[in-house]
C-alpha cells in the first residue's frame, strides 16, 4: 500500500510532465529541436515567388522581377496580381529601352488589360490611363471612362476603402465625353463581365 507521500510525489511528476508537454506544444519550434535558419533569398523566392518579384519591382529591379512574373502571369486566371506587376515592369524597361518600348509598352497593356478584366481592381484603375493616354492602345477615351465606371463599382474597391479616380484624371476623361460617348461607355460597362476570379486589391 503506497503512503500519502508516495502518492502526492507521484501526482507532482504527473503535473509536471503535463505542464512540460504543453509548453513544448505551445513553443513553435523545427521538428528536429533546433530553430530554422532564415530562409535564403533563393529558398524564398521558392516559397513565395510573387512576393519576391513584386518586392523587386517596388525596388526598380524590373529586369530580375519580370522572369518570375512571366513564369507566373502564363498561368492564366488567378493571377492577376501577376500579370498587373507583370505590366508595370514593362512599362519601366519601356522607359530605359527606346528601341523595344512600342513592343514592351504594347504588352505591358496586354497583361494589364487582361488583369482587369479579371475584376482587379488596381488594373482597372490603370486601364482608365492606358486609354487616356493610349499607352500601349489606341487611345479610346469611351474605353478610359467603361474602366472608370467599372473601377468605381468595384465590390472589394468600395470594402477596402480605395480611392475614386483622381480628379484630374476624371477632368479630362470629362473634357473629351460627348452624351453619345457617355452612353456608349456605360453601355459597354454594364455589358462586361469579369473573365477569371478577383482578387484583393
Amino acid at each position: 500500500m503506497r503512503t500519502a507521500t508516495a502518492i502526492a510525489a507521484m501526482t507532482l511528476a504527473a503535473c509536471l510532465a503535463t505542464s512540460a508537454l504543453a509548453q513544448v506544444a505551445a513553443t513553435p519550434h523545427d521538428p528536429g529541436g533546433f530553430d530554422q535558419p532564415p530562409q535564403s533569398p533563393a529558398k524564398k523566392a521558392k516559397a513565395d515567388p510573387e512576393g519576391v518579384a513584386e518586392d523587386l519591382r517596388l525596388k526598380g529591379k524590373c529586369d530580375q522581377a519580370v522572369p518570375i512574373l512571366r513564369s507566373l502571369s502564363s498561368n492564366g486566371d488567378g493571377y492577376a496580381i501577376s500579370q498587373f506587376n507583370l505590366g508595370l515592369c514593362l512599362f519601366d524597361l519601356a522607359k530605359a529601352d527606346a528601341a523595344q518600348a512600342a513592343e514592351l509598352n504594347k504588352e505591358g497593356a496586354s497583361w494589364i488589360l487582361r488583369a482587369a478584366n479579371s475584376g482587379y481592381g488596381k488594373a482597372e484603375a490603370q486601364a482608365v490611363l492606358l486609354y487616356l493616354d493610349g499607352t500601349g492602345v489606341a487611345a479610346d477615351p469611351v474605353e478610359a471612362k467603361k474602366w472608370a465606371l467599372l473601377y468605381r463599382r468595384n465590390g472589394m474597391r468600395l470594402a477596402l476603402g480605395l480611392p475614386d479616380i483622381a480628379p484630374e484624371v476624371a477632368s479630362r476623361i470629362d473634357a473629351v465625353m460627348t452624351a453619345p460617348a457617355r452612353a456608349e461607355a456605360r453601355s459597354r460597362a454594364d455589358s462586361w463581365t469579369a473573365t477569371g476570379p478577383n482578387q484583393d486589391q
